[in-house]
């Protein structure tokens, strides 16, 4: 059960960096969809935590946002 809400918690949080990323740029999900060679139902899914994408579309995504992925990992704060 822990392990089904972090994935939901983390395709939530990349869901709401793509979309900020997206809308600093102008773009419209089709935009984006466009330029990272994808749909925009699937941008759209991506953007709401629907789905979680795989590294191949996390890399197209930041391609397509000019940016770079940044994967990092830090000490979890100890439980009160």
């Amino acid at each position: 059960m822990a392990e089904a809400y972090e994935t939901t918690r983390l395709a939530y949080h990349l869901g709401r960096t793509v979309r900020a990323m997206r809308e600093k740029r102008g773009w419209s999900q089709s935009d984006l969809a466009r330029e990272a060679g994808m749909t925009q139902p699937a941008v759209a899914r991506f953007e709401v935590g629907g789905t979680v994408p795989t590294p191949p579309v996390i890399e197209r995504l930041a391609h397509a946002l000019g940016t770079e992925i940044e994967v990092r990992l830090t000490p979890r704060a100890p439980a009160a």
